[in-house]
């Protein structure tokens, strides 16, 4: 019984980790990664941001998730990764945006993590 825990509290240790330690990225691979979730948002341009009239309640959901997940993935990686070029205004532009969301969806009475729950972020 005592290597059977020793084993589950090594790979939890290992999983946090890996989890607090991430490795840093190179000033291309975040510029790659920027563009990429850049290109996530404009994705959702036609759907959250025009009068697209194809677009149901379901689809804008979606979208929303989708763009708030970008969202929060810019935040973090460029906290991580702030001594590269650009990454402290992108944490603080993705920050803006995800606290005007909170704060709306607050409103409501919502939050974003049940707005988006069980949502399959594409």
């Amino acid at each position: 019984m005592l290597k059977k825990s020793s084993f589950i509290c090594a790979g939890l240790l290992f999983l946090l980790n890996s989890m607090v330690f991430a490795e840093p990225l190179s000033q291309s691979a975040y510029d790659q990664f920027i563009s990429e979730q850049t290109k996530i948002v404009n994705e959702t341009k036609h759907i959250l941001d025009e009068d697209d009239p194809k677009a149901d309640a379901k689809t804008q959901r979606q979208a929303f998730c989708n763009r708030l997940k970008a969202y929060q993935d810019i935040q973090k990686v460029s906290e991580e990764n702030n001594s590269l070029d650009m990454a402290p205004m992108m944490a603080m532009v993705a920050k803006s945006f995800l606290d005007r969301q909170d704060q709306s969806l607050s409103k409501s009475g919502m939050t974003t993590t049940v707005f988006c729950k069980n949502r399959d972020v594409e």
